[in-house]
């Protein structure tokens, strides 16, 4: 079965929310048609961390670690998504080797952490872009 076949479908306005961060995993999603935005909280600012597109999956990560939302996720636009069931991401996840698991996880959490550093650095760009916009405008001043 090909990810696009879920059984089911949800759809989304403009600016709904799919996935809030910090809310324990039991769905994968794949984007059947449109476009999500990805975000995390840091420090009371939301950071966008990028934009997935048609065909592209959101929500594994917590699947397969067990473990909360590490992203809130938003509809751009109109939204369908096809909804990975635990159930059904468990049965893919057991054609493996059994070997593979543990190396599974290990990218996951390599991945969460490179996530979370680039939010970091998002933010720090973001505040000395303020910075710098606002000492241009003393400047002209």
């Amino acid at each position: 079965m090909k990810l696009q076949d879920t059984p089911i479908h949800q759809h989304y306005g403009d600016g709904d929310t799919i996935v809030t961060e910090g809310i324990m995993s039991n769905n994968a999603y794949v984007i059947i048609k449109g476009k999500v935005r990805i975000s995390q909280k840091v420090e009371k600012k939301v950071v966008t961390i990028g934009t997935l597109n048609e065909g592209e999956v959101f929500g594994e990560m917590g699947l397969i670690s067990e473990t909360v939302r590490s992203a809130n996720v938003s509809a751009i636009g109109d939204v369908t998504v096809g909804v990975i069931s635990k159930e059904l991401f468990d049965a893919a996840m057991g054609e493996f080797p059994d070997g593979m698991k543990p190396i599974i996880l290990a990218l996951v959490g390599r991945l969460r952490n490179t996530t979370h550093l680039l939010t970091r650095i998002g933010l720090e760009l973001e505040n000395t872009k303020s910075k710098i916009n606002a000492y241009t405008l003393k400047q002209q001043e």
